[in-house]
């Protein structure tokens, strides 16, 4: 038969103070890490943020091309203007006069286009920048009340 030794009061008391203790320390390091660190909405966010000036990029050239497009119906209208005195001639002015039309329709389709993606692009950055602040926001309120919940059960 073997003998088990029972702990005095204070040593109990001193094994659960030295528990309790440790715990605190973890809970206020994992409560600090928690504020501290982005969490992967946060994270996401950032990198949607980051990949909207590829988007702005694109709206760019999506203007350059318009300002192509204005080109080529200039040229086209020039062409347009000039007289033709064969059925051939005519012909071709016909058929530059359809292309003149087409080039009018896709140059106002992509300006269009770029005005709408702009838009898109600047109600994107709005939008990612309230997330961000609401992000933020509840994770220093959350930070806060597990802060405070610690420090009244640690105190």
């Amino acid at each position: 038969m073997a003998l088990v030794e029972i702990p005095t009061m204070a040593e109990i008391g001193t094994g659960i103070n030295w528990v309790a203790d440790g715990a605190c320390e973890m809970a206020s390091s994992a409560v600090q890490d928690f504020v501290t660190n982005p969490s992967v909405a946060e994270a996401g966010l950032s990198m949607v943020a980051s990949q909207i000036e590829v988007l702005e990029q694109l709206v760019q050239t999506l203007r350059e091309v318009c300002a192509g497009i204005e080109d080529v119906h200039g040229k086209l209208a020039t062409t347009h203007q000039l007289e033709w005195h064969s059925p051939a001639g005519n012909a071709f002015r016909h058929a530059v006069g359809l292309g003149q039309e087409r080039a009018k329709r896709l140059e106002e389709t992509a300006m269009d286009t770029a005005m709408l993606a702009s838009q898109g692009v600047d109600e994107l950055r709005i939008m990612i920048s309230a997330l961000q602040s609401l992000l933020a926001a509840g994770r220093a309120a959350l930070g806060d009340v597990a802060g405070s919940a610690v420090g009244r059960v640690c105190s």
